[in-house]
């Protein structure tokens, strides 16, 4: 692939210089994020914001994006505003190139902010957002480039499904479905030295998800002593969300079930009892809980998702030789955790 911008629909270009209107504001920027409901595609949110303006406050803004000769944004509005409920997002943004004064009077009543034609005629007036960094969908062609990434771990689909989950919930949940996926694309960078870039990338990405939702899981924990911290922070990441104690009660069912009607299930739901308890023992989540516990980690967490995000969509490849002292421990953090060689990353 070489480097050279290619054009975009008018939709996506506006879409990015949002995008980089709003990374210049201070925001963490994701375009393109999936919202799924009970397995049902249900929309892409155009362009989703997490921003942290105090170490306990955090704000989740969804925008939606239209630049269309008739754009109906009365529609528009209604539409972001049902979708900021269904996510549980802070605020909603929408895009528009209306001008007219009703717009965001009805917008201003709804409590929706209407960025307006006038706004978005000054937004294309600033260049190209994509001389730095590569759009989305070229990172999506980079991906699409392998022609057997369906095959190769789906690499596609790892993507899409780990966007979907920003718009889900930022919770140890999704952090450890995140650390699944981001092994996957760290091994890949190791073993597959044609793709090594495309895998580098989609790993940076998944470390920024990582960051934010971690950011996010702290607010709550910034008044705790770190040794609080550090246990909870560590039983997140070994039982989820649901904490040893949920855990523990969904497996209790479990095997009471098998302990009442499969022949011989006493000593079948202790196996099955033992052998959870062993995989759960052999998580190495105490180097999760370790480091970020540290205050120093918690206070620098939001801005290595930035850059983590950059460094995914950097247009002349870098790597992470040259990122910050913070980037690269959470990586190496990472690393360790998943039982791949440091070396292999220098």
């Amino acid at each position: 692939m070489t480097n050279q911008l290619t054009p975009l629909p008018k939709g996506f270009l506006m879409e990015e210089l949002l995008r980089g209107y709003f990374l210049k504001a201070g925001y963490y920027v994701i375009r393109s994020v999936p919202f799924v409901y009970e397995g049902f595609d249900i929309t892409d949110i155009d362009i989703w914001l997490y921003s942290r303006s105090s170490s306990v406050s955090r704000e989740i803004t969804i925008v939606d994006s239209k630049n269309k000769k008739t754009p109906q944004a009365i529609e528009r509005i209604f539409w972001v505003q049902g979708l900021r409920i269904a996510t549980k997002a802070t605020n909603a943004i929408v895009a528009t190139t209306d001008k007219r004064q009703a717009v965001r009077d009805f917008g201003l009543e709804l409590g929706v902010q209407v960025l307006d034609g006038g706004f978005l005629r000054r937004l294309n007036m600033t260049g190209d957002p994509n001389v730095l960094r590569i759009s989305e969908e070229e990172l999506a062609a980079k991906i699409s480039d392998y022609s057997l990434g369906k095959l190769d771990g789906d690499w596609r689909g790892r993507m899409n499904l780990s966007k979907s989950l920003l718009s889900k919930s930022l919770s140890f949940d999704s952090c450890n479905e995140w650390l699944g996926h981001g092994k996957f694309f760290a091994e890949q960078s190791v073993i597959n030295s044609v793709q090594q870039h495309t895998a580098l990338r989609c790993l940076y990405l998944i470390c920024s998800f990582i960051a934010i939702a971690l950011d996010y899981c702290l607010r709550e924990l910034s008044f705790y002593e770190q040794h609080e911290r550090h246990r909870l922070i560590t039983e997140g990441f070994t039982y989820g969300s649901k904490g040893s104690e949920g855990i523990d009660r969904i497996l209790k069912v479990a095997v009471g079930l098998v302990e009442q009607h499969a022949t011989g299930g006493k000593v079948i739901g202790q196996q099955v009892r033992a052998g959870v308890e062993r995989q759960i023992a052999a998580l190495n989540t105490t180097v999760l809980g370790d480091y970020f516990s540290r205050p120093d980690v918690a206070k620098s967490v939001f801005s290595v998702a930035k850059e983590f995000e950059e460094l995914a969509m950097v247009r002349t490849f870098s790597g992470h030789s040259q990122s910050s002292a913070e980037l690269k421990s959470m990586l190496f953090c990472l690393l360790d955790y998943w039982d791949i060689g440091r070396t292999m990353f220098n």
